[in-house]
């Protein structure tokens, strides 16, 4: 996909996406603070980069319900968004009132990191579980495979809870 974003403005100084307002920041940069934490304090990196995640992806999830999206349309529509935005290609996997899976390929945290025998997509996997919780009230997630451990896509099983 290339061409414009619907609903992006961008004037000096800021950018939005539809009223919300974003921040271009490369992919290596957030992984050199990612490492730099997990150096520091260990798995400590990994939850606050969740909680970062569940923030920003739950804040999202529910300004498109507060709008009048449900359901599966609440992930695909953030999925749609992802992609634009160049957080990798979002595709949903499968979706029920238990819960979903989400795969994304060319995620640019796991591309930024580099191998790893876990997964690291902390960020992206707290997104996965904001829009869980904004969609069924509470929600768990799981990062079960990771292109920085040689999958072919990152999958974030989101669980119901």
């Amino acid at each position: 996909m290339s061409g414009t974003i619907e609903g992006l403005d961008c004037v000096p100084g800021r950018i939005t996406l539809n009223g919300a307002r974003f921040l271009l920041v490369r992919p290596e940069t957030l992984v050199g603070f990612q490492k730099a934490v997990e150096r520091e304090a260990g798995d400590v990196a990994k939850r606050c980069l969740m909680a970062g995640g569940v923030d920003g992806g739950g804040r999202s999830a529910r300004r498109l319900c507060d709008g009048g999206l449900k359901g599966r349309e609440v992930v695909e529509a953030m999925g749609r968004m992802g992609t634009q935005i160049g957080w990798g290609r979002f595709r949903v996997e499968s979706y029920g009132d238990a819960g979903f899976v989400i795969a994304v390929e060319s995620s640019p945290y796991a591309e930024a990191y580099g191998a790893s025998q876990m997964p690291v997509c902390h960020f992206l996997a707290g997104v996965a579980q904001g829009i869980g919780e904004a969609v069924y009230g509470a929600a768990t997630v799981s990062e079960v495979s990771c292109a920085s451990a040689g999958a072919t896509a990152c999958r974030f099983e989101v669980t119901k809870s």
